[in-house]
């Protein structure tokens, strides 16, 4: 049986989109105040679990967790699905950013949602959903994302921000200096990315040194940040997902099982494995193999199972093109690859993340 949704928490998917409406004096869904402007911050891999854990060496963030509400990442708890989930203001499955790896049967290729976009497969035939940025600009409101130059042109940028003008900066006090100036323009909504806790986190793990040292390095910025905001300006810090640490130990090889030798594409997340087969396989009884072999390191679930189970939105018709057969939900904390489909980089990762654990989905909602 699938584990329940967290329905007392609010959701990522709410956080941009209250921010604009906060701008409008309106009512949202996070019940932000009115301001003239608003940041919403994203640092990429810094679950509300890893806030506590570090909590000496981030202090502030740490003080401030603790009187704050914490949200909802969505599923699965990966940057692709969490950050179009925050663009459109819509749950994962109304748009086809499903995952990080997808298999599109039309083309017969696969994807990397997050790096493959562009002239082979155009962002929009992905994510058809009106942006947040689209509707504000569209409204007149004075729309920036600031973030690393290497992402500045990136086609998932186009996906998910494709209204909004891009600012870079190499350094993260540099990219915050720019959206403090950005903030002090009334009908301002800034879209500040921070991508290093999370790249350092796979490499290294959270419990590293060099993870904690840019933790501390940013939990520094952010509260000279919060003292430092221009009059009417308000801003939230959020993240896509939580990191866990994950031993090779805990590793699970799909290719050494009878029942998966013969998987058309494996995409997904190491903590939430898309199964895709070739037309006709025979899938309940595929499943039913895959169970009695994997029994006791996963569960062998359908994408209709984890909509029943509201880990899912009902899959629009774009999602459909990309939806797997079966998904594999590693127990405890496995990951799970398949070494035909897996890179190596991809395997030597410490960090890890996707799956459905608390330390996983829970994310901060710091109010500045």
């Amino acid at each position: 049986m699938l584990p329940s949704v967290p329905k007392s928490f609010g959701r990522l998917s709410e956080a941009n989109l209250s921010a604009f409406l906060a701008l409008q004096g309106k009512q949202n869904p996070l019940g932000l105040a009115k301001q003239q402007s608003y940041a919403v911050i994203l640092i990429d891999g810094l679950g509300a679990s890893n806030i506590k854990a570090a909590g000496a060496h981030a202090r502030f963030l740490n003080q401030k967790l603790t009187n704050s509400k914490t949200l909802f990442s969505g599923f699965p708890t990966t940057t692709a699905t969490s950050l179009a989930s925050l663009a459109t203001g819509r749950n994962n499955g109304s748009h086809a950013f499903i995952g990080y790896r997808v298999f599109d049967r039309e083309k017969g290729k696969p994807i990397n949602l997050l790096n493959d976009l562009g002239n082979e497969f155009p962002p929009a035939q992905y994510q058809d959903l009106e942006t947040i940025s689209e509707t504000a600009t569209k409204a007149g409101f004075n729309l920036s994302t600031v973030g690393p130059s290497e992402y500045a042109d990136s086609g998932f940028t186009k996906a998910t921000m494709p209204s909004s003008k891009y600012l870079p900066a190499k350094t993260i006090e540099e990219r915050f200096a720019i959206t403090r100036r950005e903030l002090s323009v009334p009908g301002s909504l800034v879209y500040l990315y921070v991508p290093e806790l999370d790249q350092l986190g796979h490499r290294f793990g959270v419990s590293s040194s060099i993870w904690l040292e840019t933790i501390e390095e940013l939990d520094s910025v952010v509260s000279k940040f919060a003292a430092n905001l221009p009059k009417g300006a308000g801003a939230i810090l959020t993240a896509d997902h939580g990191v866990i640490d994950v031993d090779k130990s805990s590793h699970v090889y799909l290719e050494e099982f009878p029942s998966l030798q013969d998987v058309l594409m494996i995409g997904g997340d190491p903590r939430a494995v898309y199964i895709y087969f070739e037309a006709g396989t025979d899938l309940v009884d595929k499943r039913h193999q895959i169970a009695q072999e994997l029994s006791g390191l996963v569960d062998v679930v359908t994408v209709a199972e984890l909509v029943e189970a509201g880990w899912f939105e009902e899959f629009s018709a774009t999602a459909q093109k990309v939806e797997p057969d079966l998904v594999l939900l590693p127990k405890a904390n496995r990951v799970i690859y398949h070494r035909s489909f897996a890179k190596q980089k991809s395997m030597e990762m410490i960090g890890q993340h996707g799956g459905m654990s608390k330390a996983e989905w829970e994310v901060p909602l710091l109010v500045f």
